[in-house]
């Protein structure tokens, strides 16, 4: 069996495995946000660092007497993992046709109801 024979092995097998998240909706998304704190490099490294003391994997110091440095290397790790994410990453939104019902007031006698009609895009960038 050849590398690229185990490689579709492995990635038909998530294919057929994995689901796609439920949509929320945009008041729950919304509403949600506030509550939100943001990402936290030390809180996610604290994190990791217990998951990896739950595999059993040392992150005191080695059963040896050495320094451990896989806290260290996770901090690293998660540190520019955050910052790529801050800095360099965008997002791209889209929305299907029917999908946003808008309201319009003012000068129209009784105002107006309708439906958006065509896709939509929303872009935003990184700082």
């Amino acid at each position: 069996m050849g590398i690229r024979q185990i490689c579709n092995t492995i990635k038909n097998y998530f294919e057929k495995t994995r689901t796609a998240f439920p949509s929320l909706s945009g008041l729950l998304i919304a509403c949600s946000m506030c509550k939100r704190p943001g990402l936290s490099t030390v809180q996610s490294t604290a994190n990791i660092v217990v998951d990896l003391a739950k595999l059993g994997i040392p992150t005191g110091t080695m059963p040896e007497g050495c320094p451990n440095m896989s806290v260290g290397v996770t901090y690293a790790q998660t540190k520019e993992i955050f910052r790529a994410i801050r800095k360099d990453a965008s997002g791209q939104i889209a929305f299907m046709p029917g999908s946003i019902n808008f309201a319009i007031t003012g000068p129209v006698m009784g105002g107006a109801t309708g439906t958006n009609i065509n896709t939509g895009k929303i872009c935003a960038a990184a700082n």
